[in-house]
């Protein structure tokens, strides 16, 4: 039974489980759906920082997309992050993929 906990444990510690809530801008979401996806390709500890990543970006994007003046940047803020992971990320090739 401990050796069970123990594998479970360490299951959940190196594999994403996040399901980021929508922000409300097709931009942003389908960035971040895809960063969450691609994430599980990153080391251990690179996993842990993206996760962290993700949801505090997450929470900033939901928090700014009903603010009608940063809207339109935030917009492009998040389809300019996507096409820079595509290219410049340790997961471009994932990020790259089309759905």
């Amino acid at each position: 039974m401990r050796h069970k906990l123990a594998f479970i444990s360490a299951v959940m510690l190196t594999t994403p489980a996040l399901a980021v809530d929508p922000t409300g801008i097709a931009q942003c979401d389908a960035f971040l759906k895809r960063y969450e996806h691609c994430s599980n390709q990153l080391n251990a500890k690179q996993i842990h920082a993206a996760q962290k990543e993700l949801l505090e970006s997450a929470m900033s994007m939901r928090a700014a997309a009903n603010n009608p003046a940063v809207r339109a940047d935030l917009e492009r803020f998040c389809q300019d992050r996507f096409n820079q992971m595509k290219t410049k990320s340790d997961i471009a090739e994932c990020m790259a993929k089309l759905d």
